[in-house]
């Protein structure tokens, strides 16, 4: 299995905010990423294991076998070596990528 995928609030509308606390209190370092709706897919390599914390609107993270859809309050993770792509949904969407 390359990707997991978890929820890291137990709210249905969970905010930026709320999230940014999550992985302080965890001692996590993320990085800020964006897209909006008519950005391209980004297809990558996961060179170590890393995490993707969904923060706002929604995304699809595919691989060669599965699409995964994510949404506020969403996070995944992925083994190193995995190939995957990031499809914005239709408001675009903010995520924390955590290694």
């Amino acid at each position: 299995m390359s990707m997991r995928k978890f929820r890291w609030s137990r709210v249905y509308e969970s905010s930026e905010e709320e999230l940014l606390g999550l992985l302080s209190s965890r001692k996590i370092t993320a990085k800020r990423i964006a897209a909006h709706a008519d950005a391209e897919p980004t297809d990558q390599t996961a060179k170590g294991s890393l995490c993707i914390w969904c923060a706002e609107g929604s995304l699809t993270v595919r691989t060669e076998s599965t699409s995964t859809p994510m949404q506020p309050g969403d996070a995944l993770t992925i083994e190193a070596g995995a190939s995957y792509s990031l499809q914005p949904g239709i408001s675009g969407y903010v995520y924390y990528l955590s290694r």
